[in-house]
């Protein structure tokens, strides 16, 4: 049996998407010997270590995913293809689909009509057709795909992310350096990075704490920031950082704020929690199920009282030891190898 995985991830997939799908990919080929990853022409000098690859066709974007890649697939014994970022070929049977969530039908305003067409019709017509296996992050997730796509429960696995990636060190945060408060600057309204930033200026003039914005930053909020009085010393704008970097991110951080509407899972604050930074997160249906007591939560849209966490948490050594605790000893629940286990029971079932 040869294991396929679409190696379309590489090429434009982000954050939680593309260390989910890397992650799993190098995790089934250090324990398997008949995984494969197929890569479009244009992705031929991108792979993973110590992952096997192999290109493919001579396009690359849907239609490589559409219609080369199935068709190579199909002249090559059919394999078993694993789709790790939501799209799916519409014309192959034998594959299974991570859908991470639902976003381009909750959220059509943060994706171009072009993609939620392609999103709908590779949904319906390849991940969800007779004969495919689809898999996703959380229960959250699993009851808004079925209560929108009107498919029963058990044609959705669950299988839970890892969330131990990153090299677990001490925090290094310098007696003399103000407390800090990390945030990833992500693009889209459901991110609600905007109301981080209305804490930040409703914080006390005096308030040490300072605010840094990590990743791909949304354009629009420095701007933002300036707008609504945030003092220009508060905020470093840092951008992209690479997984080293982000790990002492997390450990020199006072404490780490997930602010969203919506998340399919939500890897970043288990990540802060396995590094010792206490988090605090928007109070969703899907934080409480991934973080339960481990944090403190905040109603999404009330700057207010996001500011009120941020000062407890900052000021008070006993409250931040105690969830500093309470986050390890819950991202010790999300591992790689437990992934990695559960998708080789899925494997195993659907090849049955």
């Amino acid at each position: 049996m040869t294991i396929a995985i679409n190696g379309r991830f590489l090429m434009n997939s982000f954050g939680g998407v593309r260390r989910f799908a890397t992650e799993l990919s190098a995790r089934l080929a250090r324990e398997r010997d008949d995984i494969v990853l197929l890569l479009p022409a244009d992705g031929a000098a991108l792979g993973i270590p110590d992952v096997p690859h192999q290109v493919v066709g001579r396009f690359g974007g849907p239609l490589w995913e559409q219609f080369e890649l199935p068709a190579w697939l199909r002249r090559h014994g059919h394999p078993v293809l694993l789709n790790f970022a939501n799209i799916a070929p519409v014309f192959y049977r034998r594959q299974i689909t991570v859908l991470h969530d639902i976003a381009p039908a909750l959220r059509p305003g943060d994706f171009s009509l072009l993609f939620r067409i392609q999103w709908q019709l590779s949904t319906r017509l390849g991940a969800i057709g007779r004969g495919r296996g689809v898999v996703t992050v959380s229960e959250q997730s699993r009851d808004e795909i079925c209560e929108y796509f009107r498919v029963p429960r058990d044609r959705v696995d669950v299988v839970y992310n890892g969330a131990d990636s990153l090299a677990v060190t001490a925090s290094a945060e310098a007696a003399d350096e103000a407390p800090v408060a990390l945030v990833f600057g992500r693009h889209g309204a459901a991110k609600n990075v905007h109301r981080v930033l209305d804490a930040a200026a409703a914080l006390p003039a005096g308030s040490p704490l300072r605010i840094r914005v990590i990743g791909q930053l949304d354009p629009t909020l420095e701007p933002y920031a300036r707008s609504v009085g945030v003092p220009a010393e508060r905020m470093a704008w840092v951008g992209p950082v690479s997984d080293e970097e982000l790990a002492k991110e997390y450990s020199r951080a006072r404490v780490f704020v997930w602010p969203s509407l919506h998340e399919g899972f939500g890897i970043p604050p288990l990540e802060a929690q396995a590094l010792g930074t206490p988090v605090i997160a928007s109070d969703i249906p899907i934080n409480r199920e991934i973080l339960g007591d481990s944090a403190r939560y905040f109603a999404p849209h009330n700057a207010g009282a996001l500011a009120d966490q941020l000062q407890a948490v900052t000021d008070g050594d006993e409250l931040h030891t105690e969830l500093a605790e309470a986050g390890r000893r819950n991202a010790a629940r999300f591992t790689w190898a437990e992934t990695t286990r559960q998708w080789n029971t899925v494997l195993s079932r659907f090849n049955a």
